[in-house]
């Protein structure tokens, strides 16, 4: 089976081959590659984190031999005057099936939430602030915010094995 995850990021991979690897028994190759999500960098409002994670399943799935396209995006929502880290996936098969999972979140600190509401992006702020490089593509915000408890990979993994709930055998 042939997965690709409509990113580089190594975290969005391990934690799509990850979840894949729990949900099927079958030999799984997962591979990352470069596709545009057709979203700002900072996904606004869910619908808009959706469409960005949904347009990055679509274009994996343009791939030679691909089973399954995913896509993740994480984009911020407001709810009740504060801001929220919200996260989505898509997975689309081959046969045009698709699956959706989302959650993973957060209240955002109130100095995060400024800057990201001055225009900023959150991977970028909290590299500024922790004065780490890609936090993004390591714990993440959440695994910060955690103090390691909880890291984007294993979040990931969680909304991964929801999206792949389409795919279960009592499903159809």
């Amino acid at each position: 089976m042939r997965v690709v995850v409509g990113s580089k990021n190594p975290v969005k991979i391990e934690a799509v081959k990850e979840a894949f690897e729990q949900f099927y028994t079958t030999k799984i190759e997962v591979v990352g590659s470069q596709v545009n999500s057709g979203v700002p960098e900072q996904p606004w409002g869910e619908e808009e984190t959706i469409r960005g994670a949904r347009n990055r399943a679509q274009e994996s799935l343009t791939m030679n031999g691909v089973d399954y396209g995913v896509g993740l995006e994480g984009g911020v929502m407001e709810l009740e005057g504060k801001l929220f880290e919200c996260a989505w996936v898509v997975i689309k098969d081959c046969n045009g099936k698709e699956g959706v999972g989302g959650g993973l979140y957060f209240e955002l600190p109130d100095l995060v939430a400024t800057k990201i509401r001055q225009g900023g992006e959150l991977g970028p702020i909290m590299d500024e602030l922790t004065k780490e490089k890609d936090v993004k593509k390591k714990g993440g915000a959440i695994g910060i915010f955690t103090k390691g408890k909880l890291t984007r990979k294993q979040a990931y993994v969680h909304l991964v094995l929801q999206a792949l709930v389409k795919w279960g055998e009592w499903y159809e």
